[in-house]
């Protein structure tokens, strides 16, 4: 009986001691300040997610000043995206209004989970 008495301590203690260590809390994701808008979304509703940076060059094929979008003829965009033409929101109105078709530049691209947006535009020469 006094050994099936220590084989439980020795388990209760040994559980114990196990589940105390799995408690410890780990610290918060930190986000990067990009001075660029916050991202609306699920993704950004769900807790902080750092924001990414990705150097962009491309051609516009059209604006869509309503919809805070154009169609751009990117190269590829850092590990995020190979080159492709697709539609981006574009947060920044000012940017935007530089924007014409058949013109090139140079932008960053922010990607913040399951959002993205193009940023920082400047006309390339």
């Amino acid at each position: 009986m006094k050994t099936f008495t220590l084989i439980s301590q020795t388990l209760i203690l040994t559980a114990g001691l196990t589940l105390a260590g799995c408690s410890t809390s780990t610290p918060d994701a930190k986000t990067t300040d990009t001075g660029a808008p916050a991202a609306s979304g699920a993704s950004a509703a769900s807790g902080a997610v750092a924001i990414k940076r990705y150097p962009m060059h491309g051609k516009i094929i059209s604006v869509d000043a309503p919809a805070k979008s154009a169609r751009i003829e990117a190269g590829a965009i850092g590990d995020w995206m190979g080159p492709m033409t697709m539609n981006y929101p574009i947060k920044d109105d000012a940017g935007l209004a530089t924007l014409k078709p058949d013109t090139t530049f140079d932008a960053t691209v922010f990607v913040q989970g399951d959002d993205f947006w193009v940023g920082e535009i400047k006309a390339s020469k």
